[in-house]
């Protein structure tokens, strides 16, 4: 079952919801950054403060795009493979299915060295 890419779908949603959130408003979290880096916001000028919080608000509005095409991906994907799981095999698969069995089971038993 396609366990990690569901997971990994949810994920990327509630990043992708997150990213939404800082771009909604960059100035709070612009200062968390600057704050979280140690860094002094004393020296910039209104102007300058306002060109940083458009430019994140633009990246992270293209990152809450591509984080949710990708989730949205994602679910297809895990969907699409929980249906090929639960689908019914077709006799030619269940024979090389039952084959490859077969020859993992070989393959894993221990060679003797007979001389």
């Amino acid at each position: 079952m396609p366990i990690g890419l569901a997971i990994a779908s949810i994920l990327m949603l509630f990043i992708s919801f997150w990213t939404l959130n800082v771009a909604r408003d960059p100035s709070v979290w612009r200062l968390w950054w600057m704050d979280l880096l140690g860094v002094l916001d004393v020296d910039l000028d209104r102007e300058q403060r306002r060109g940083q919080e458009r430019q994140m608000s633009f990246v992270c509005y293209t990152l809450f795009l591509l984080l949710l095409a990708t989730s949205l991906s994602g679910a297809f994907w895990t969907v699409d493979q929980v249906r090929e799981y639960k689908r019914d095999k077709t006799r030619f698969e269940r024979e090389v299915e039952r084959s490859n069995r077969e020859i993992e089971k070989v393959q894993s038993q221990p060679q003797s060295i007979k001389r």
